[in-house]
C-alpha cells in the first residue's frame, strides 16, 4: 500500500506540538509494517542547514492560487528509510515562525494543500492513502473530492483526517478562501466548510475525509460533547460512523533513557539508580537547589487553557509551599507565561 502523510509539522525537522512527534514517529511502524510511506511538508526556514544539506532537488512546477501563479519547489530527503518531500515557497514558507502573525495564514495553507495535490503526478506517487492531520491540511479532502476526482490517477485516492487538537480550527473569511481556490458557493454551505459564516478548515477535513481519526478513544468521545467539542460536537456525532480514537504511542527508541544522548547520565531498568544524577544535572543547570530528596515537578507543555493550566494555577502556592521544585518547559499563552515566570 502507498501512503502519503500530508503535515504542517514533523520531527526531526520541524516542530512546535505533539502532531510533529506523530508525523515523525508513526511512518517508522507504518515502514516496519512492509508499506510505502512517505511525508509531505513545507520547507520551512526554521529547518536547519543540517537538514538542508542532504536534500535533493527534485523539479519545480508552478500552481493555480487565485489570480496568480505560485513557484512549488520541491526537495527530497531519505531519512530512516522514509522519503520527505518538502514544499519550498519562499514567500509562504521563508519566515522566521512555523505558524501565525502574517495575516495570511489562510493563504498559505490554501497553497500547501494546492501544492501537495499537485506534486503527487509531478513526484510520481499516487498514494492509495492520502493522511491529512488537523486544520492546515484541512482543506486537502475537499479539493481532492471537488476537483480532482474526476482524473484517472485521482479517482482511487482515499483520505484520512487525524484531529490532533480540535481547539485550532483555521477559520477564515469564506471570500478569502474562495479567491484562492474557486470551490464555488456549494462549498460554504452548513453542511460543509460553513462555520458561523466562517470558513474553517478543520470541518473541511471532518465532512470530506472517507476515515476521521482522533489521538486516543477518550479525546474521540470527548470530542463528541459540547464541553469539550469546540462548537463541532453536533457534526462530530453525525460522522461517528467514520470516526475512531487510536491512542498515540511513543517512540521507545528516540525516548530510551539507555541510550538517549540528550540527558546527563544513561540509565536503565537495571541501573536506575542512575536516574537521580540527572535530577542533579538539571537543577545544577537552573540554579536551583542541589538536594536529591528535594521533590522536583517537571512539566513539558504548551501553556494553553486547553492543558489544563487553570487546575495547576488553582494549587501552585499550595506546591510551592510544600518546598517542591517546578521546572516548566513550554511557550503559548502570555497569561501562564506570566504566571510560571
Amino acid at each position: 500500500m502507498k501512503i502519503l502523510f500530508a503535515t504542517s509539522e514533523c520531527v526531526p525537522f520541524v516542530k512546535t506540538g505533539g502532531l510533529a512527534d506523530v508525523c515523525g514517529a508513526l511512518p517508522k511502524e507504518i515502514l516496519k509494517a512492509g508499506e510505502d510511506i512517505r511525508v509531505i511538508l513545507p520547507l520551512y526556514k526554521a529547518i536547519g542547514q543540517k537538514w538542508r544539506e542532504q536534500m535533493e532537488h527534485v523539479l519545480y512546477f508552478y500552481v493555480n492560487l487565485g489570480w496568480r501563479r505560485q513557484y512549488v519547489g520541491i526537495q527530497k530527503l531519505q531519512y530512516e528509510g522514509i522519503t520527505f518531500y518538502f514544499i519550498d515557497n519562499e514567500q509562504y514558507f521563508g519566515r522566521d515562525y512555523i505558524y501565525g502573525m502574517g495575516g495570511d495564514e489562510g493563504e498559505r495553507f490554501a497553497f500547501f494543500c494546492r501544492a501537495v495535490l499537485e506534486a503527487l503526478t509531478k513526484i510520481d506517487f499516487i498514494p492509495d492513502v492520502l493522511h491529512c492531520h488537523d486544520w492546515q491540511t484541512g482543506l486537502i479532502p475537499i479539493l481532492l473530492k471537488a476537483q480532482y476526482k474526476q482524473l484517472e490517477l485521482y479517482k482511487d485516492i482515499r483520505t484520512v483526517y487525524t484531529i490532533h487538537n480540535l481547539q485550532y480550527q483555521g477559520l477564515f473569511p469564506i471570500g478569502t478562501i474562495e479567491d484562492l481556490l474557486f470551490l464555488g458557493d456549494w462549498a460554504y454551505t452548513s453542511d460543509n466548510l460553513e462555520f458561523f459564516g466562517m470558513c474553517s478548515c478543520m470541518k473541511g477535513g471532518i465532512v470530506f475525509a472517507d476515515e476521521v481519526t482522533t489521538v486516543s478513544p477518550t479525546y474521540s468521545q470527548e470530542i463528541q460533547t459540547a464541553y469539550y467539542g469546540e462548537r463541532l460536537d453536533g457534526l462530530l456525532r453525525s460522522r461517528v460512523d467514520k470516526l475512531s480514537g487510536i491512542l498515540n504511542g511513543i517512540d521507545t527508541v528516540e525516548y530510551d533513557p539507555a541510550i538517549d544522548p540528550a540527558i546527563a547520565t544513561n540509565y536503565s531498568f537495571e541501573s536506575f539508580d542512575k536516574k537521580v544524577e540527572n535530577k542533579l544535572a538539571l537543577q545544577r543547570e537552573l540554579g536551583l537547589t542541589v538536594n536529591a530528596d528535594i521533590p522536583m515537578i517537571g512539566m513539558v507543555s504548551r501553556l494553553s487553557g486547553q492543558k489544563g493550566l487553570d487546575l495547576v494555577e488553582h494549587v501552585l502556592a499550595e506546591i510551592m509551599n510544600t518546598g517542591a521544585q517546578l521546572v516548566v518547559l513550554g511557550m503559548g499563552e502570555s497569561r501562564y507565561v506570566d504566571l510560571f515566570s
